[in-house]
């Protein structure tokens, strides 16, 4: 193609541009003008800040006053009491925050101090670092010259389907030896780590492939935040904090304090505005669709303006479930002019956003005509 084409191309379809803007006014059937995303349509609570919403767990600071753990039969080995005659249920080396179940693994054992059965006790505020975030009390628990693996969890009920974020503040002290300020020895530790999981399909089973874990670090003598989302398989789920030292060394010691379980919530409304163009001399009926999407547990309400001048109906007003709303108007006896209406999309509980506002514009025109211009290109 020479210069000379290009520029032709070039004007050609500049003069089709404007030609068909100009002319967009003058088609004889209803169009779409509008149909654009306005901000602030979708909104997800828990974005910005971690497990943001109602926390789902029962004693999620791990306050109380940490009873002796007791299992169900059959019970554990582990816990068998000093008197042979009684049965492996009664946990004298576990003191449990109300409403938390432990777990740790227990074999192999081919030496004294691998995997055995972690100590759990409350921490208090007097702690140097300090242990314990809020309140009066942390979880803790530990292995002494030894490794363990292991850690609490706590079922929930859950809506299926739904999305689900859990975190735990958490911080693990660990050094061969007793150091000046009860700190970790950063050249002699036990290689402690600590994450957070989520079954979505309820198992109390913390192996299971069905759980979720979040990342493994290394936190000591701080609180770190740990984090994990699943979507729920079931109508419950189980969350799981988890820890595991490899090497057996004198304290490797672990801290949980402000457990959060929130199910996230999030809705959408598309378009964000809708506008359509109609001859005045050719009644028609224009139907508009409304995709409104919320999550598991919140409802919606939709309603039109009342004030409005475009008389429209909804094919529904609410619901609790992904639905495509259908907005309905007939332009039958209307005057040259513009009219206008909202659809009002109310979400409870409230997400922040709600309600979401949808304007709508019928603009109803003296005439409407449709041309179309020819495109030519020369060699």
């Amino acid at each position: 193609m020479n210069r000379g084409t290009a520029v032709f191309l070039h004007i050609s379809f500049a003069l089709l541009s404007i030609t068909a803007t100009i002319f967009l006014l003058l088609r004889p059937r209803p169009i779409v003008l509008a149909s654009t995303p306005q901000q602030p349509l979708t909104v997800t609570v828990g974005g910005a800040e971690v497990c943001a919403g109602t926390n789902l767990l029962a004693n999620p600071s791990f306050e109380g006053n940490y009873p002796v753990y007791v299992m169900a039969a059959p019970g554990h080995p582990d816990c068998q009491t000093w008197s042979q005659d009684q049965p492996n249920q009664y946990c004298e080396r576990v003191k449990l925050a109300d409403d938390w179940q432990p777990y740790w693994l227990d074999s192999p054992r081919t030496e004294v101090w691998m995997n055995i059965q972690p100590e759990y006790v409350p921490s208090l505020p007097h702690e140097q670092p300090p242990r314990v975030r809020s309140g009066e009390k942390s979880q803790h628990y530990f292995s002494f010259w030894s490794t363990h693996e292991g850690g609490l969890m706590q079922q929930v009920s859950a809506l299926e389907n739904g999305r689900y974020c859990f975190s735990s503040w958490g911080q693990a002290w660990s050094a061969r030896e007793t150091l000046p300020g009860w700190l970790s020895d950063p050249n002699d530790h036990g290689d402690l780590y600590q994450r957070v999981g989520i079954d979505p399909t309820g198992g109390t089973d913390w192996q299971s492939p069905n759980v979720v874990w979040s990342e493994m670090r290394m936190q000591y003598d701080e609180f770190g935040l740990f984090s994990v989302e699943a979507v729920a398989q079931a109508d419950t789920i189980t969350v799981f904090v988890w820890s595991k030292a490899d090497i057996p060394v004198k304290h490797n010691d672990v801290y949980w304090d402000d457990a959060t379980l929130t199910l996230e919530q999030a809705a959408t409304v598309e378009p964000g505005a809708l506008t359509s163009l109609v001859d005045v001399d050719v009644p028609t009926a224009v139907t508009h669709t409304i995709a409104i999407s919320v999550t598991p547990g919140l409802t919606w309400t939709a309603s039109l303006d009342s004030a409005g001048t475009l008389p429209a109906s909804l094919g529904q007003t609410s619901g609790s479930s992904p639905t495509d709303l259908t907005m309905s108007f007939d332009s039958t006896g209307l005057t040259t002019g513009n009219y206008t209406t909202a659809v009002t999309v109310e979400v409870t509980p409230t997400v922040s956003g709600s309600p979401f506002v949808v304007p709508v514009e019928l603009l109803v025109v003296p005439e409407l005509h449709e041309t179309f211009l020819p495109v030519v290109i020369r060699p």
